[in-house]
């Protein structure tokens, strides 16, 4: 979570003789609106990006953190949506200095620019930023748009225990959208990916800290296993998972696999836009798959608590609609006699995976993004061949915030 700070300046006589003559003229704007040079001087207090403190919602799922890892672009305007909205911050680069003080966020002198000043009288406040910072990232009062095709959107797949692709090859950006409106006698910010208040401390003062939650654009995908005891009676039962292969395809034959662009209206939500420039697979796409999982018995694996995980760092995916889910599964029961083997069974699944337990030809699921999905697959009879989706629960991922904060529980 980024923050703006406040910073008093102290400066010599000379210094405010300039500032006042600067303030003078700062009517003086670009065509397009852009505040030239050095912003309104109100109560000397800058725009200075430093660390913050985070309250997290409380929820039945905890919302888990994450650190930013690069610095980020970001635009900034006031009197936002208003006839007089100009902007402050014209996609500055921010860069981040462990070492720096009294700011490890620093923007002043990176390519030139300049500080910008709090203007009291010119809220609501705007605040857009995709982090990392990178040419291709373009950021408007009205949206923004992503050129990644030196650093595409990937499909993530785990094919015996090897990951296709790092968590941070397939996800080459995230992205934050904050406000700050005036109520009254107080100042609300609200993140508003999320349409919720946050940085509620101090709020009559407007100049405080503004905290920069990120968001993810694309989803994650993850699948667990349990069955039901075959043998309860038996402590010389073992049930081997033999192998597992698990598949998708869209409603159009077209699961997208990699996205070069991303474009987003205020009206869709910077979070919800449209991925263009795709390669999509042709046919049913191969998430998972894995053999002989050794040494596993499933007996200890009897409800949605004690699940095997498939993937324990779930799979990245760019968010789509109408996916079908194909599961085939490979299992073997033993009887061991003094630890020796002496009669075996083999079993297959193939299903395409529904809530409802009688449906042939299976459910059409939704991903989000910034969203986990986690399916929960349930083998309650071995001998009916039969794989059930006991539950998808849908979770939140998780906030991206700087790497010099403190989690406030």
């Amino acid at each position: 979570m980024i923050a703006i700070s406040n910073y008093k300046i102290n400066k010599t006589l000379s210094w405010w003789t300039g500032a006042l003559l600067l303030c003078a003229s700062l009517t003086a704007c670009s065509s397009d609106s852009t505040i030239q040079e050095e912003d309104v001087y109100d109560n000397l207090t800058p725009m200075t990006f430093g660390s913050s403190i985070s309250q997290v919602a409380k929820a039945r799922y905890t919302r888990s953190v994450s650190m930013l890892e690069a610095g980020f672009k970001v635009g900034t305007w006031k009197n936002f949506g208003n006839n007089s909205q100009q902007q402050v911050m014209n996609g500055y680069q921010v860069d981040f200095d462990a070492t720096a003080t009294p700011y490890r966020w620093n923007y002043d002198g990176v390519n030139g620019q300049v500080l910008r000043y709090w203007d009291l009288s010119a809220f609501p406040y705007e605040f857009r930023a995709v982090s990392p910072y990178f040419q291709g990232a373009s950021i408007f009062s009205t949206g923004i748009s992503l050129n990644l095709s030196d650093r595409p959107f990937l499909s993530q797949t785990y094919l015996n225990e090897v990951y296709n692709v790092t968590n941070q090859q397939g996800e080459p950006c995230v992205v934050a959208q904050v406000s700050r409106q005036k109520n009254g006698a107080v100042f609300e910010d609200r993140d508003e990916l999320k349409n919720i208040e946050i940085n509620t401390n101090e709020k009559a003062n407007a100049v405080r800290e503004v905290h920069m939650p990120f968001h993810h654009l694309i989803t994650k995908v993850g699948f667990r296993i349990f069955i039901d005891d075959p043998q309860p009676s038996s402590p010389d039962y073992r049930v081997a998972l033999k192998s597992v292969k698990i598949s998708v395809v869209n409603a159009d034959n077209n699961f997208v696999i990699s996205s070069k662009s991303y474009t987003a209206t205020n009206q869709q939500g910077l979070d919800h836009g449209t991925f263009s420039d795709n390669t999509t697979a042709t046919g049913e796409y191969t998430l998972l798959q894995h053999g002989e999982y050794v040494g596993k018995n499933l007996r200890e694996n009897l409800n949605r608590e004690t699940a095997l995980d498939l993937c324990p760092l779930y799979l990245q995916q760019i968010p789509q609609k109408d996916v079908q889910i194909h599961v085939e599964v490979e299992m073997q029961t033993d009887h061991l006699t003094n630890g020796v083997v002496d009669a075996s069974n083999a079993f297959t699944y193939d299903s395409v995976l529904s809530l409802d337990k009688i449906s042939t030809t299976g459910d059409r699921f939704t991903w989000e993004p910034d969203t986990r999905y986690v399916y929960f697959l349930h083998i309650p009879n071995l001998h009916k061949h039969t794989i059930f989706l006991d539950t998808c629960e849908i979770l939140p991922w998780d906030e991206v915030q700087t790497s010099d904060i403190i989690i406030e529980l």
